[in-house]
């Protein structure tokens, strides 16, 4: 782990990497890790605590999971070396088969919040879904693909698209052969305030000229996605796939149509 950071650090049983230049202490962090406190995911807690050097998230991976941390750790820092947006990674620690993370705060709104009706104008909305695409495909052509590129995981900052969460990013060309695809099936599958089946057209145009994809290529690539993004949206919203191929695609993923999930109380899954 010696080439993620600056400095090593071993204490109390646990050990790991942190930024030379950065104020937080492993002493300041692992007080954290037995507390049962924090937003929870699925793998993870997340405390946002204010310190010396700002306000920071320290992510929790509580046992067997703390390899996550290590692969997070080391995707945040690959992907920033390559120009794309990610959390400043400040500190990481494996503890037996625990882990933790330490991010920098990156301040902007999430996607969605930035480009729903009323948010910005129109223009402003287009260059932000056409960079997307942009940035995605850049993602996929320098051979990193996300375990789940949803929306909530991609914020709106003032240096551009950040990509959040990187403990399921893995790197290498076969791994983008074959899940590039479910990324995009990720990222579009939810309903959206303020994107319509033409903002998403132009997403996925951005993201094939971001691959070099000729026409023919992007319009298989677009049956797919349709094909496939519905399939998904009837297995976890419980929709009847023949109801859902009588609607069509547009009324599918139309907001505040009777299939937004939004409209039952649900919010997006």
């Amino acid at each position: 782990m010696t080439d993620l950071a600056d400095i090593r650090w071993s204490t109390a049983g646990w050990r790991g990497v942190l930024r030379s230049d950065v104020l937080v202490t492993p002493a300041e962090v692992l007080p954290m890790v037995p507390a049962g406190e924090g937003r929870r995911s699925r793998h993870a807690r997340t405390h946002r605590v204010e310190t010396r050097s700002g306000v920071m998230y320290v992510k929790v991976y509580p046992e067997p999971d703390g390899r996550r941390a290590v692969r997070a750790y080391r995707m945040g820092r690959a992907l920033a070396r390559r120009g794309f947006g990610a959390p400043q990674a400040l500190l990481m620690g494996r503890g037996g088969t625990a882990g933790v993370l330490v991010t920098q705060e990156v301040s902007g709104p999430m996607l969605l919040d930035a480009v729903a009706r009323g948010a910005c104008s129109r223009g402003e909305k287009r260059a932000l879904l056409r960079a997307l695409g942009g940035e995605v495909g850049r993602l996929h052509g320098e051979g990193f693909v996300r375990g789940d590129l949803v929306p909530s995981n991609v914020l709106v900052a003032s240096t551009g698209l950040v990509f959040l969460d990187h403990d399921r990013t893995r790197h290498g060309r076969l791994l983008v052969w074959w899940h590039a695809r479910r990324n995009l099936v990720q990222l579009g599958r939810f309903v959206a305030v303020g994107v319509s089946l033409t903002d998403r057209a132009r997403v996925l145009d951005a993201y094939a000229r971001a691959r070099g994809l000729g026409v023919r290529a992007r319009r298989r690539l677009a049956r797919w996605l349709v094909r496939t993004t519905t399939a998904r949206r009837c297995r976890i919203d419980h929709i009847a796939p023949t109801e859902a191929a009588r609607a069509g695609f547009r009324e599918l993923m139309r907001s505040g149509g009777r299939f937004d999930p939004a409209r039952h109380g649900e919010g997006g899954r």
